[in-house]
């Protein structure tokens, strides 16, 4: 059986009755966690003025936007001194599907020597280029939706250089600006939803 690497689940610093929802999700699928408090968007209040055009012209970068990447940022960052080689980061609202463990099993015995991060919940796939390598593994170009990836830590000097910027959320960012300079996978059907967000496929 495949090792699941260490795994970080985001939140922040207060009860969140989802993040407990969540870890004890987790507790029951078998996945051992941590917690990463990041940045609350109650406290940041920070007034963003971006406006990106991707889903809807002009919709605009919300402090939780904000909040979000420089979770995601401050989590690689540390990761980036750490001796793990790959780790799963996961959003407080992720729930696995049914039969979860196996579609992984799978992913990863096929998965290339190239990889640098694998999206395990990747929404919007459909319409897009994409490469079918074997089995459930699929070379999306580009997979949205952030709240399941493995990361291999070669890819975080590269993430954590182009995201200093924050100008749209941190998916629709990562479609636009990282994901191209990197070896991303997508697992198809994805391994993970999130709770009670609807995702397209």
């Amino acid at each position: 059986m495949t090792e699941i690497p260490r795994v970080l689940v985001l939140t922040v610093n207060r009860q969140i009755t989802r993040f407990d929802e969540t870890v004890k999700h987790l507790d029951e699928q078998g996945i051992k966690w941590e917690r990463f408090n990041g940045f609350d968007n109650r406290i940041c209040k920070l007034n963003a003025k971006e406006t990106f055009d991707i889903d809807r012209a002009g919709e605009r970068l919300e402090t939780k936007h904000v909040a979000a990447t420089l979770t995601h940022w401050a989590a690689w960052k540390v990761m980036s001194y750490q001796p793990d080689e790959s780790f799963w980061i996961l959003e407080f609202d992720v729930r696995f599907v049914d039969g979860w463990r196996d579609q992984y099993e799978d992913a990863m015995s096929v998965l290339p020597d190239d990889w640098d991060l694998v999206n395990l919940g990747a929404a919007c796939c459909k319409g897009r280029e994409t490469y079918h390598v074997a089995k459930n593994l699929y070379d999306v170009r580009y997979p949205l939706s952030g709240h399941a990836w493995l990361y291999r830590k070669k890819c975080l000097e590269t993430l954590l250089t182009i995201h200093q910027k924050i100008n749209a959320p941190l998916d629709i960012a990562m479609f636009t600006m990282s994901l191209p300079k990197l070896r991303c996978y997508s697992i198809l059907p994805r391994l993970c939803e999130q709770h009670n967000t609807p995702l397209p496929p």
